[in-house]
């Protein structure tokens, strides 16, 4: 089993999930030009996956920690990789909502033991809490760029962070195949 299948058995391991209960986990070697430059992982839209990011810092730095795949080490950072994965899935069953992604995914850190004050968690919190406050100034100027267009002219729209996360283009991808629980 690659390191990168077996961190990833680890995080699902922790979640009490198997493979066969989630959603396809696509593992990718780089992160995608439509992807935030922050994105760990993200889903597509009409596609049923969860595609992570394995040069992503945290799935590296977990990988580097447990080279040596005969136990889960560092479960902080693969409490945080879980989280990410439930972040993902929130998004395949509800849209793109980034508030309530972010809520699972801060709903899955406390559940796993990763509650307020430890640093994944604060990590989270920090990167809704911005995501949020991107959304909202994106949504205002749309709004008063909407009042400045005259009547007839083309309506304006404005991206959200999660049109980031659901990248459109393709990517070369290999999938990863875990273990049968």
């Amino acid at each position: 089993m690659s390191v990168a299948s077996f961190v990833l058995a680890c995080a699902l391991d922790l979640m009490g999930r198997s493979a066969t209960q989630l959603p396809p986990i696509i593992l990718v070697d780089e992160r995608p030009a439509e992807a935030s430059a922050a994105a760990v992982a993200f889903v597509r839209r009409g596609e049923r996956a969860i595609y992570l990011i394995a040069s992503a810092p945290p799935f590296r730095e977990a990988m580097t920690e447990n080279r040596e795949t005969q136990r889960c080490r560092h479960l902080e950072r693969l409490r945080f990789l879980a989280s990410v994965i439930a972040h993902e899935e929130w998004h395949l069953v509800n849209g793109p909502d980034e508030q309530g992604a972010y809520y699972a995914q801060l709903t899955e850190l406390h559940r796993l033991g990763s509650g307020p004050g430890r640093p994944s968690y604060e990590s989270v919190r920090r990167a809704m809490s911005a995501t949020l406050e991107r959304d909202a100034a994106r949504q205002r100027a749309a709004q008063q760029m909407a009042k400045a267009t005259p009547a007839g002219g083309a309506p304006t729209t404005a991206a959200s962070a999660s049109d980031r996360l659901w990248p459109r283009g393709a990517s070369e991808v290999s999938r990863l195949s875990l273990p049968p629980r």
